[in-house]
């Protein structure tokens, strides 16, 4: 049995894996709704945020690009140098190397120019996380899922914190804190920020009814 580490495959199967993790990032991202959006409904594939699948593809790109290298330097090195050489310095692959280059510079200026067929897939990918806002309720108040429970109460609902305290009391929820924020609050709760402010919502419209009469 030969128990010889060996760098070729090493570097392949390390190219493979890195490769699986950034095509399904990527694919899951091409879908994924708005940051804040996403945030607001707890929008999440196999467990893992929007930020999450962001800060996973990132780190795989490198380690991809750092596995290509090596794939280039240490294994495919002179069969990569015989395409491009045939003896002293005479090009031989200007075929293939023309066709790509025109097309590496057709899908970069047609994206840039948002022709067709690339406008196509940007926009179903943009219809895709779009469509995730229909019938969600936000607030007026920008980013309200990164403001802490007593800002929450403040500048949401423009009442004391006290008041949305004695609400989430009395609702049974755990970790209530003037200054837990509110992305936060909700995943210790195993609850979106949406959830959390339909039913605070809900509590107040009972109550002012309930006064009223």
């Amino acid at each position: 049995m030969n128990s010889r580490f060996s760098w070729q495959k090493f570097i392949s199967i390390g190219l493979l894996f890195s490769f699986i993790i950034m095509m399904i990032s990527g694919v899951i991202l091409y879908i994924a709704p708005e940051g804040s959006l996403s945030r607001w409904i707890g929008w999440d594939v196999f467990k893992l945020t929007k930020t999450q699948w962001e800060q996973q593809h990132t780190l795989f790109s490198y380690i991809f690009i750092v596995f290509s290298i090596l794939h280039i330097l240490l294994i495919n090195w002179d069969l990569l140098i015989s395409y491009f050489t045939n003896g002293k310095f005479s090009f031989a692959s200007y075929k293939e190397l023309i066709i790509a280059v025109l097309i590496t510079v057709w899908v970069f200026t047609g994206t840039l120019a948002n022709i067709q067929p690339f406008k196509f897939i940007l926009q179903l990918g943009d219809d895709i996380s779009n469509s995730y806002s229909e019938q969600v309720v936000m607030p007026t108040v920008s980013d309200a899922e990164k403001l802490t429970l007593k800002e929450f109460s403040i500048q949401v609902y423009d009442i004391e914190y006290i008041e949305v305290k004695k609400i989430l009391e009395k609702l049974n929820f755990s970790y209530i804190t003037e200054d837990a924020v509110i992305l936060d609050f909700c995943h210790k709760n195993a609850i979106s920020p949406e959830e959390l402010y339909q039913i605070i919502n809900g509590q107040l419209m009972r109550e002012s009814e309930m006064n009223e009469d």
